[in-house]
């Protein structure tokens, strides 16, 4: 059912207003008579063959949005991207397998366009001073990033170019993939499921607005200049606009580079720690958390002397959490860890996940996600030496774990126990940061149980040593 991306580049994208509205208005009603069509067709069916053909159904309709989803670029396609993520809650897994071919769509749009751009943010003169590869060293939803030199100094730089029009098509982006959703009966028409576009169009305003990123990256240089362990790019304001962002070029392989792979284990587990550290640095000190944790976002860069570094790329899903939400999670997460289960469903009610009328199955369905969410920090798995070698210690292995798919699972059965009404907003972006965590300790081998590492953020006593 899936196919292989183009590998030929975009002439044009369609941002303007009419063009876009009419490819998806042709897609609402192609998706509204699909579903009538189907309806007629199941008046003589049973109950099996009516489950058979919807899920049928289904899959024609995601692969026809994903395909079109494709061409159009911008907001609908990152849209699409995000909701791929919380799709495995109440989508059937083969249907949300399509979704996730989003974020390999990746085609390129043709140098011209995108010099158009460059030339109306920066000036022909200004764009004479840079030597520009033609040629993307990323191609996304919403831009291109272009590797560039600066000719007085002969700086290396890479440019972040955003797709003509994105800008201005988010809100009837949205309000058009709600209607197709709805008309194909691929997002359940419970209340409470416009909080999560309302979160996804915020998302995607911070994500087009390069002025605040440019921010934002200098705000994490100042917060992570004194440790060798992070490098974040240097920017470069004066080749920056509000759809151009300048920052230095940072050499780096990618997580799943075979040379990463083949390091030892205490290396890896060094860089593992590392961004499970800053993860636990941005929710419970910062209160501002980089929501999207992509392998392409963040690179490796070797040491000879095993200090590797995490080079961290992309600020633009940056989102700031109020303490009043911080506050109960962190008891959340501190009574998961403790196994503390009338501390769990205090913070649970406080944050929104619980309500007073649930039941004792709903409750216990809870708190079984969040004891199972710090498994791999249970006491027993860690050990006091980095590489988890201690005679006598169990260390947690991360790629032998079936944590994420029990998870998914766990998650999964709660979304319908709590009839259909979908997590605080705020979780939905915490959750994808922490799976995209333990994702990359899955994929750095980690063999650890960084308890301690945790209880340093969460627990009171250990604070306020």
């Amino acid at each position: 059912m899936k196919k292989s991306p183009p590998s030929d580049p975009l002439e044009k994208i369609k941002s303007s207003g009419l063009s876009r509205g009419l490819s998806l208005l042709q897609l609402t009603v192609s998706s509204g008579s699909s579903l009538m069509g189907l309806k007629v067709g199941d008046l003589f069916s049973s109950k099996e063959n009516r489950k058979k053909r919807f899920d049928t159904f289904l899959g024609k309709q995601v692969f026809q949005l994903v395909e079109e989803l494709g061409q159009l670029k911008g907001s609908i396609m990152k849209a699409g991207q995000l909701l791929s993520v919380y799709g495995e809650h109440f989508l059937p897994p083969e249907i949300n397998e399509i979704l996730r071919s989003l974020q390999s769509k990746g085609r390129p749009v043709v140098w011209r366009e995108m010099h158009r751009v460059l030339l109306q943010q920066l000036g022909e003169e200004k764009l004479q001073e840079l030597e520009i590869d033609t040629t993307p060293i990323g191609a996304a939803s919403l831009g291109q990033v272009y590797k560039a030199r600066w000719k007085k100094n002969g700086a290396l730089l890479a440019l972040k170019v955003q797709y003509p029009g994105v800008d201005q098509a988010i809100d009837s982006d949205l309000k058009a993939l709600q209607k197709i959703l709805s008309f194909s009966q691929l997002l359940p028409s419970r209340a409470g499921f416009d909080a999560l576009f309302q979160e996804i169009r915020m998302l995607l305003h911070y994500e087009v607005d390069y002025a605040r990123e440019l921010q934002t990256i200098c705000t994490y240089r100042k917060w992570l200049t004194s440790d060798p362990r992070f490098i974040v790019p240097q920017v470069y304001p004066e080749f920056s606009g509000p759809r151009v962002l300048a920052m230095s070029y940072e050499e780096g392989l990618d997580v799943e580079d075979p040379s990463i792979q083949a390091l030892s284990q205490e290396r890896r587990n060094r860089l593992a720690l590392s961004a499970m550290d800053l993860m636990f640095r941005e929710i419970f000190v910062w209160k501002t958390v980089q929501t999207d944790p992509h392998f392409g976002n963040f690179r490796i860069r070797l040491n000879e002397a095993g200090q590797d570094q995490w080079v961290l790329l992309d600020f633009g899903a940056v989102r700031k959490f109020p303490a009043r939400y911080i506050d109960p999670f962190s008891r959340l997460v501190r009574g998961s860890l403790h196994t503390d289960v009338q501390e769990v469903i205090a913070a649970g009610t406080e944050l929104g996940f619980l309500r007073p009328e649930d039941s004792e199955t709903v409750l216990a369905l809870f708190c079984d996600l969040c004891l199972t969410a710090v498994e791999g920090f249970e006491p027993g798995y860690e050990s006091p030496s980095i590489d988890g070698s201690d005679a006598g210690k169990t260390p947690y292995l991360w790629d032998q774990s079936d944590l994420i798919s029990r998870l998914t699972k766990l998650a999964k059965d709660a979304i319908f126990a709590f009839r259909l009404r979908p997590p605080p907003r705020e979780a939905l972006f915490l959750d994808r940061k922490m799976m995209g965590t333990y994702t990359l300790l899955v994929k750095l081998g980690l063999q650890f149980g960084p308890r301690k590492l945790l209880l340093q953020y969460v627990d009171p006593i250990k604070k306020s040593k």
